[in-house]
């Protein structure tokens, strides 16, 4: 059993390379640190902690990504911003989906294409 970690950004903000490295690394390590101790997690440590960044358009398509996966019983963590640079304070810029088995995140991400 395959098991990754999907991390979704939304691509019409404008985000530095920096901001964005940050709002990804953000979203991973809330994603890690809740999926402690569940089998999914094991798995994707023992696998080297696989990772994928996914590209949607807009906060539309994003909450749309999240709200499929969450129907999917998938973990979802969407990370907002807190206004200290780039973005306005709760702007939604990214989530994390996972740690899970690739096949369930890619009925839901698969369509999506890498960023």
């Amino acid at each position: 059993m395959a098991a990754k970690l999907v991390v979704v950004v939304r691509t019409d903000l404008g985000m530095g390379r920096g901001k964005l490295a940050a709002q990804v690394a953000h979203a991973a390590v809330v994603a890690a640190l809740s999926a402690q101790g569940r089998p999914d997690f094991g798995t994707w440590l023992a696998e080297g902690q696989p990772k994928v960044v996914l590209g949607v358009t807009d906060g539309e398509q994003l909450g749309a990504v999240a709200a499929a996966a969450d129907a999917a019983g998938l973990r979802v963590h969407v990370i907002h911003d807190a206004g200290r640079t780039q973005l306005a304070p709760g702007t939604p810029t990214c989530c994390a989906i996972g740690p899970a088995q690739n096949a369930r995140i890619d009925a839901v991400t698969g369509d999506l294409s890498l960023l």
